[in-house]
C-alpha cells in the first residue's frame, strides 16, 4: 500500500461498497459494531474519569445506551457524554492510519479486540445483542491480528473506513430530535432541566450548538486521518559513496576558495576547515583510502 493512488482507490472502493449495500443484512453487523464502539467510548471515558459502569446495551435499531455513574463534577460528565461520537471517530481514524502505514497493526487489533471482549464480558447482559456483537467482533479482531500476507492491514483499513463512515452518518441524528441524542443529554444537564414534556428552547439551542461542535471535531479527526493516510511518503535522498553524514566544517567552510594543498594540509592533521578535529569514523576512512 505504498502507492498513493492505490490507497485512494482502496478507500473509494470500500466506501462505494458500503454505500451500495448500506441496507443489506451483512452491513447491519458492521453498524452494530460501530454502535458498540460508540457505547464503549462512554464506558471507557467513565472508567478513566473514576466513575462506574453498570451496563452496555444495544437496541437493534442502530441505537444503544450505556448505564454509568460518572464522578461528580462538570468536567467528567462532559468528557463521558462527548466520548461517544468523538471516540468512534478517533477509533476509525486511528485504524485507517495504522492500516495504511503498516506499523503496529497486530498490537492495534489485539488491543482493540481485547478491549471489546473485556467490556463485553463485564458489562453486557447474557444473551443480549450487545454481548453477541462484542463476542463476535472481539474474537474476529483477535484472529485478524495473526492473518498473513497483509490481510491484517486490509481488515484494519476496512474496519477503520467503516467506523469512520458510519460515525459521520451518525451525525445526521442531530438533524432530527437533537434532544434525544447525546448532545441533548448534555444540553439538559447544562441548563438544569429535566427531559419530558415540551422541550425548552434553551435545550434546543444549546443542543444544536453542541452538535455543531462535535460534528466539527468529528469531521476534522477523520479528515486529517485520511489526509495522513493517503499522503505520499517522502523519499530520502541517496548520496553515492560516503553517507555517514556531513563532515563537520566541510559543509560550511570559511569563505574563499580552498586549494587542494590547503585542504590536504588540514586533512593530514586531522582537522576540518574550521580547525576542529574530524570525526573518528572519517579518519578511519582516510587511513583506509591512504
Amino acid at each position: 500500500m505504498e502507492n498513493r493512488f492505490l490507497r485512494l482507490a482502496l478507500l473509494l472502493a470500500i466506501i462505494v461498497t458500503l454505500l451500495s449495500y448500506w441496507n443489506h443484512g451483512w452491513v447491519s453487523y458492521l453498524k452494530d459494531f460501530v454502535v458498540f464502539i460508540h457505547e464503549a467510548g462512554h464506558a471507557i471515558a467513565t472508567l478513566i474519569s473514576g466513575g462506574s459502569v453498570q451496563m452496555i446495551e444495544l437496541n437493534g435499531d442502530e441505537a444503544g445506551q450505556t448505564v454509568a455513574s460518572p464522578t461528580s463534577g462538570k468536567s467528567p460528565f462532559i468528557f463521558v457524554v462527548s466520548a461517544g461520537y468523538l471516540g468512534s471517530c478517533l477509533v476509525g481514524g486511528f485504524l485507517i492510519s495504522r492500516g495504511f502505514k503498516g506499523s503496529l497493526v497486530r498490537p492495534t487489533l489485539l488491543l482493540l479486540g481485547g478491549a471489546v471482549l473485556l467490556l463485553t464480558l463485564k458489562y453486557t447482559s447474557s444473551g443480549g445483542l450487545a454481548q453477541r456483537t462484542g463476542l463476535l467482533w472481539g474474537i474476529f479482531l483477535l484472529i485478524s491480528s495473526f492473518l498473513p500476507f497483509g490481510w491484517d492491514r486490509l481488515i484494519t483499513v476496512f474496519l477503520g473506513t467503516s467506523v469512520s463512515l458510519y460515525s459521520l452518518y451518525d451525525l445526521l441524528d442531530f438533524t432530527e430530535n437533537v434532544q434525544n441524542t447525546d448532545a441533548g443529554i448534555l444540553a439538559y444537564w447544562a441548563t438544569g432541566t429535566s427531559p419530558g414534556g415540551t422541550v425548552p428552547k434553551s435545550v434546543l439551542f444549546l443542543g444544536y450548538l453542541i452538535a455543531l461542535l462535535w460534528s466539527f471535531f468529528s469531521v476534522s479527526i477523520i479528515f486529517f486521518s485520511l489526509k495522513r493516510a493517503v499522503a505520499p511518503r517522502p523519499v530520502p535522498d541517496e548520496t553515492p559513496g560516503f553517507d555517514e553524514g556531513p563532515v563537520v566544517g566541510l559543509d560550511n567552510p570559511f569563505p574563499g576558495e580552498v586549494t587542494p594543498e590547503v585542504l590536504e594540509w588540514f586533512l593530514s592533521r586531522g582537522l576540518d576547515l574550521n580547525g576542529k578535529p574530524l570525526p573518528p569514523e572519517f579518519m578511519d576512512i582516510e587511513r583506509i583510502d591512504g
